[in-house]
């Protein structure tokens, strides 16, 4: 049969580690909102990166599409049946 005492030091050393764990846990909680934020942000830095190079190809894509309409045009400005951009 258990002391007085034991029971003593084991419910001192149940509280000391329940405390320990919340410490922890309260560390761990704000460490993870933490990490969300700057993945969230890294995400959003990729999808900028990712979209600015689609951008940049259409946008080329674009230009090169109206010099070959450009062409075509002055090829056939003579007859009047070109396209206008």
């Amino acid at each position: 049969m258990e002391t007085v005492q034991q029971y003593v030091d084991r419910k001192a050393g149940l509280e000391e580690r329940v405390q320990g764990l919340e410490s922890e846990r309260s560390s761990l909680i704000s460490d993870i909102a933490s990490l969300k934020e700057r993945l969230a942000i890294l995400e959003l830095e990729h999808n900028a990166t990712s979209l600015a190079t689609e951008v940049e190809a259409l946008r080329t894509e674009k230009c090169v599409l109206e010099e070959k309409i450009a062409t075509y045009i002055v090829e056939s400005a003579p007859t009047g049946e070109g396209y206008q951009i």
